[in-house]
Order: C-alpha cells, then sequence, then structure tokens
C-alpha cells in the first residue's frame, strides 16, 4: 500500500468517514480525500494526530512496514531567535557537547537528473580541510536515503562535475553546534545563513526497526522540549532554492 492507501485503510477499520476523520483534525474533507489519493502529504503535526485518531504508528504511516538502511533520519524544527538562546543553555543540561564547527555545502544536479527526479543531488560538504561528497534522495518529506565518502581533493572533484555536466544549484553556509542525547542521537542547533536558526536531530546508529526507531525519536525530541507544531520538513537546501526564486 502506498501512504494514502494506509490512511485510508485504517480510515475505514476504524468506521470513520472521510468527512468525519477531517472533524477530528479540523481539516476538510477534501483535505482527508487528497490525502487518501496522493495529491498531496500531512505534515508531520497532522501526522501524529492521525496516528492517535488511526491507532497506529506514525512511522507506519509515512513508510508502511518497511525497513530501510543507508537513510538519514531525522526532524528539524525552525526557531526563533529567543528559542535558539534558550536551547543553546538547556541543551548543555540535557545533552552532551561534542564541538562548534562551520559548514559549507554545494549542493549539484545534472539536467537530467532535475528533469527526471528533481529530489536527487549530489553534495559537496566542507568543514575546516575535510571535504565530504553525499549523494542524497529525498523519498519523502520525513526521510532521505543518502551514501557518503570523504575525498581528499574538492577542485579535482569539481572538475569532474563539471565534465559530466553537474551544475551548483545552490550553496548554503552554517553555523552548527553539535550534542549527543542518550549515545543515540546527534542534536545539531543550527545558525544558517540568511536563513535564521533551526534545531535537527538525526539517528545515528543502525535503523534496523523503522517504525519504532521515528516513533522514538519523536517521543525524544517531545523530551527535549521541542515543539513539534514547528517542524520545517524543507531541506536547508530546498528552503534556500525557493527563496532564491
Amino acid at each position: 500500500m502506498n501512504y494514502g492507501e494506509r490512511i485510508s485503510h485504517l480510515r475505514q477499520k476504524k468506521n470513520l468517514t472521510q468527512k468525519e476523520l477531517a472533524s477530528k483534525l479540523y481539516v476538510t474533507d477534501k483535505t482527508v480525500s487528497s490525502w487518501e489519493s496522493n495529491r498531496t502529504e500531512p505534515g508531520l503535526d497532522m501526522i501524529v494526530k492521525l496516528s492517535e485518531i488511526l491507532e497506529c504508528s506514525a512511522s507506519y504511516l509515512i513508510y508502511g512496514d518497511n525497513n530501510k538502511d543507508n537513510i538519514e533520519m531525522e526532524l528539524k524544527i525552525r526557531l526563533s531567535p529567543k528559542e535558539y538562546n534558550s536551547l543553546n543553555d538547556s541543551l548543555n543540561n540535557k545533552c552532551q557537547f561534542l564541538l562548534e564547527t562551520k559548514l559549507h555545502d554545494i549542493y549539484y544536479q545534472s539536467d537530467y537528473m532535475k528533469k527526471t527526479n528533481v529530489n536527487k543531488t549530489l553534495r559537496i560538504r566542507s568543514t575546516g580541510s575535510k571535504h565530504i561528497l553525499t549523494y542524497k534522495n529525498l523519498n519523502s518529506k520525513m526521510y532521505c536515503e543518502e551514501y557518503e565518502v570523504e575525498i581528499d581533493n574538492k577542485d579535482n572533484l569539481k572538475q569532474i562535475f563539471e565534465i559530466l555536466g553537474l551544475k551548483k544549484i545552490i550553496e548554503v553556509k552554517k553555523v552548527r553546534k553539535i550534542y549527543t542525547y542518550l549515545d543515540k542521537y546527534e542534536v545539531a542547533l543550527d545558525n544558517v545563513e540568511n536563513l535564521g536558526y533551526f534545531i535537527e536531530i538525526e539517528v545515528k546508529k543502525s535503523i534496523t526497526n523503522f517504525p519504532e526507531e521515528y516513533d522514538e525519536l519523536l517521543k525524544n525530541a517531545q523530551k527535549l522540549g521541542l515543539n513539534l507544531n514547528n517542524l520545517e520538513t524543507k531541506r536547508y537546501s530546498q528552503i534556500m532554492i525557493d527563496k532564491k526564486n
């Protein structure tokens, strides 16, 4: 079953019409119909509410029963300057501080990639003298398939990209404070140039049971005092592209 079919199946198991489900969520029945026909996707805050009403895990609604390897599972939340400063203090009491670093990300895409799947990109991340090449495929608004390899000559790689027809589409610069939480999560407090403040929580261990891991991620985000209503489902690169356009 796809995303919309899972919502429809669970709704019918609960003997709810689209209108009745919509009423519980304070949306229109047209909105529920749009989800179930896969024209649009509910945001993560709405997924949480759906999981409570339909009595299932949030991750099941998003991913089904499939487990995934080589994925980046994280939550990103937009912060006000006041929230950023508050978290800057509170995280030191709840998490273990690792380091503060400056990151420079350059995203590339070929015309073919853009035409066939706009969500596929290559990224060169530079921090100090270290450079990492990452292939990213944003499979949904909630998780990203990725593969990484360290590179020792960034300039030569750029030349290869040019020969292959890969073009730079956007740059993202940020100052990141990195913490660990429960020896399982990486918590990143970000000050992104021209975008503002954010916090990201990423699962940093092998993900074997996808639904359980995702539900636990949501719960631990709330334990850190984060407001899931302020979730940002777009990647920094996409926010920058939208802003540029």
